[in-house]
């Protein structure tokens, strides 16, 4: 099919989006930006895309995820929902990276010259973000990693020409670095930025198994301790 209808879903952040498209248009969208809302509006946003897009489940040719990094509890909400649609509708599953996402989102917002590097970021906790780096078409670079950000990240990419970086996890590193190289678009995580990769897994029959699918967490879930004594 040209143009398949894609139900698509993004919680990898505080921002939790849902996009229904037709091809690479997109018919409708939601977005909540409320932290550790994911849980409360998913199912909400989902049933109001569909029915202004006037569709349903049975119609879609797939759903999409953000399969992360980021929120370890945003990740699971937003793949356990997507897992139930397919499970219950016998749909596939397509997965597709946060910070691809994000660079999709600033290469469409940000002045991209064909040499450039962006640099996705996602938030994680203190002076850490989830990131990776992309060639002015969004192909991968690196890795996902985990960065401690100071004022010699990314150093050697900066030295060769401008990085555009992107992501909530950019804010963090605007404070630190003092380089005229470096460029920022603060964009957020948002489920329109998956069309483009989505319908590439979708033609090429890239579908993740809907049983043993899990979230790319890239850390393991800290915890908080509480300061209350409890004797």
């Amino acid at each position: 099919m040209s143009n398949p209808y894609l139900l698509l879903i993004e919680t990898s952040t505080e921002v939790c989006s849902v996009a229904l498209s037709a091809g690479e248009s997109i018919i409708s969208y939601r977005v909540v930006k409320e932290t550790k809302s994911h849980a409360r509006v998913i199912a909400l946003l989902i049933n109001e895309v569909l029915k202004e897009g006037g569709m349903t489940i049975d119609k879609c040719d797939a759903v999409v995820v953000s399969e992360g990094p980021g929120s370890y509890t945003g990740l699971r909400v937003g793949v356990s929902i997507a897992k139930g649609l397919c499970y219950g509708a016998k749909k596939p599953l397509i997965a597709v990276s946060s910070l691809e996402l994000l660079a999709r989102i600033a290469a469409g917002d940000g002045e991209i010259l064909p040499d450039s590097v962006i640099v996705s970021m996602i938030d994680a906790r203190r002076m850490e973000v989830y990131a990776a780096k992309f060639d002015s078409s969004c192909n991968p670079m690196s890795p996902v990693e985990a960065v401690i950000l100071d004022e010699s990240s990314f150093s050697a990419e900066l030295s060769k020409g401008p990085v555009l970086f992107a992501g909530d996890g950019a804010r963090k590193f605007m404070s630190v670095v003092n380089n005229p190289n470096a460029r920022f678009v603060l964009v957020d995580a948002d489920a329109r930025g998956m069309v483009t990769s989505a319908l590439k897994k979708y033609v090429q029959g890239d579908f993740v198994d809907v049983a043993y699918f899990e979230p790319f967490y890239l850390k393991d879930f800290v915890a908080g301790i509480t300061k209350k004594r409890l004797l």
